[in-house]
């Protein structure tokens, strides 16, 4: 990770909470952000986002703005564009990155373009599920713009399928007003997440949930029943195959700052598919972007302090 020997000013407003499923882990990262920044010698305003928030901007007159919000309107290009009309530094990636990573379906695409493997898909609306599969089980049901792995499910047979979309009509999963979710063809193998700094590697993690898959409970309220391992078990050739995958995912999509992509390595034939790039890695306790750096050399403070310097230049 190279350093950004740049001089800046001291004021940083920290964008957190919001509005979407995963506020909660928003709140978490952003005490750790806000802890570091502080530790860094940074002056931090936080700012409970919402739509208000170009007033509060104008209050605050920040000279970098943290966005340390998750999901829907918070790393989705909306808040984004709020943030480039205040002409204000602000991390992470920008309005057209972000949007096209939060949209599942639309970065597969362009991912398939680009000679990745990634898994089937379909669009569909939940009454169009009712009845009928749209491909062999397993798959995959999962929102199209959440993260966090929010509402996410691997279907198995017709009672699995029903449940998921009772338990969305009822409310107890996020969708958006049409009930539109994405289904993907289910790819067995070992889960490697690929963290990337600007324009560099800086390594990847192999997950063994506890759950069927790295789910939300895993990746925040996990009491130790994930495993967490770095290097991955895979061969060096490998390591570096998925790690510049992550690269080019990231490159690709323009982002910025830092990114994590998500890579399934394909038992049966040993591809790596892309599942998802995340523009905005979440920075709690049990997050992976962290882990990641610390094992290759750079402390939480050192990493926020790079995002923070990485805003500054990259504007």
């Amino acid at each position: 990770m190279k350093d950004n020997t740049v001089v800046i000013n001291k004021k940083i407003m920290v964008l957190y909470g919001g509005i979407s499923a995963e506020r909660e882990i928003s709140i978490i990262s952003a005490e750790e952000i806000i802890g570091s920044l502080k530790r860094n010698g940074y002056e931090v305003s936080e700012i409970d986002a919402d739509p208000d928030l170009a007033e509060q901007i104008n209050i605050h007159n920040p000279d970098i703005i943290f966005n340390a919000l998750h999901g829907t309107w918070g790393e989705d290009g909306e808040v984004q564009k709020i943030l480039e009309k205040s002409n204000v530094p602000y991390t992470h990636s920008g309005v057209i990155s972000s949007k096209l990573a939060m949209n599942k379906h639309e970065s597969g695409k362009i991912f398939v373009q680009n000679g990745f493997a990634h898994p089937k898909s379909l669009m569909c609306n939940l009454k169009d599920l009712i009845g009928k599969e749209p491909m062999p089980f397993p798959y995959v049901i999962k929102p199209n713009n959440n993260g966090s792995s929010v509402g996410v499910a691997i279907i198995f047979n017709e009672l699995e399928k029903n449940n998921y979309i009772n338990n969305i009509i009822a409310g107890q999963v996020c969708s958006d007003e049409k009930h539109k979710v994405l289904v993907q063809e289910f790819i067995e193998g070992a889960e490697i997440q690929v963290a990337i700094f600007g324009h560099e590697q800086v390594g990847s993690i192999e997950i063994v949930p506890k759950n069927k898959f790295y789910d939300y409970e895993s990746k925040y309220f996990d009491s130790g029943g994930t495993q967490h391992i770095i290097p991955p078990r895979i061969s060096d050739d490998k390591i570096n195959e998925v790690e510049k995958l992550g690269l080019k995912a990231h490159n690709i999509l323009n982002c910025k700052g830092v990114s994590r992509s998500d890579f399934i390595l394909d038992k049966k034939t040993d591809t790596f598919f892309i599942l998802e790039i995340n523009t905005q890695p979440g920075m709690t306790p049990t997050s992976l972007v962290p882990e990641i750096a610390k094992f290759h050399g750079i402390d939480f403070d050192n990493l926020i302090d790079w995002i923070v310097k990485n805003a500054s230049i990259n504007r």
